[in-house]
């Protein structure tokens, strides 16, 4: 009983069939070798480069970062802090801290640009040079959340990136705001460059609500 179509033949059995008995065998597992390592290769270009972290919480939270950053300890408000110094200087810094939105009725953009203008003012604070860039909607894995760009300071070079992301759960006013700086060792040659290239670009494309990662 025939199982392969004749426009289908001849195929690598027949092929094999047609060597000399004595190579046979040596030629079926030199395939079956190059076939493993073709599947080993696959399955190392899918895996995701860098340190997985979870935060388990109410909500929850996970992403990968990648050297040069390094994990410290959190200060205080912060659920996460990951940074790169060189020499004692910031190079680039990745924050998470947990948000709490005010009330509010219907969709959740609404009370982004709220919620960004307090933290702008507190900004100001700690940065007296900060000059706002840019601000407006943005999606983080497909969430919906707000980001806002700026200039922390001319001399030394300092951009940020302040991301708000409310859990996507209906009603829930929980969630996660992402406070980003960058300089341009770490990325950054513009405000719109943090997070968008250098070395805080995994952890911000990685991060993910919840406990299962990409």
């Amino acid at each position: 009983m025939t199982l392969v179509a004749p426009e289908f033949r001849p195929t690598l059995r027949d092929e094999i069939q047609r060597l000399r008995p004595r190579w046979r065998m040596p030629v079926t597992v030199l395939l079956i070798a190059i076939a493993a390592a073709v599947l080993l290769l696959l399955l190392r270009g899918s895996s995701h480069p860098g340190t997985h972290v979870v935060h388990q919480g109410q909500p929850a939270f996970n992403l990968r970062y990648t050297e040069p950053l390094k994990r410290v300890n959190a200060g205080p408000g912060e659920l996460l802090h990951l940074e790169w110094r060189e020499q004692g200087v910031l190079r680039a810094s990745f924050v998470v801290e947990p948000l709490k939105l005010p009330p509010f009725a219907g969709d959740v953009g609404g009370v982004f640009p709220v919620v960004a203008s307090r933290d702008l003012d507190a900004l100001k604070e700690r940065f007296p040079g900060l000059e706002p860039v840019e601000e407006g909607k943005a999606r983080v894995n497909q969430v919906p959340a707000y980001s806002m760009t700026f200039r922390a300071s001319r001399k030394p070079r300092l951009y940020g990136r302040v991301v708000l992301l409310a859990e996507p759960v209906s009603g829930s006013r929980d969630g996660f705001r992402i406070v980003m700086l960058a300089t341009p060792k770490g990325g950054a040659d513009k405000a719109g460059d943090v997070a968008a290239r250098g070395v805080l670009k995994t952890a911000y494309r990685t991060f993910r609500f919840g406990t299962q990662g990409p």
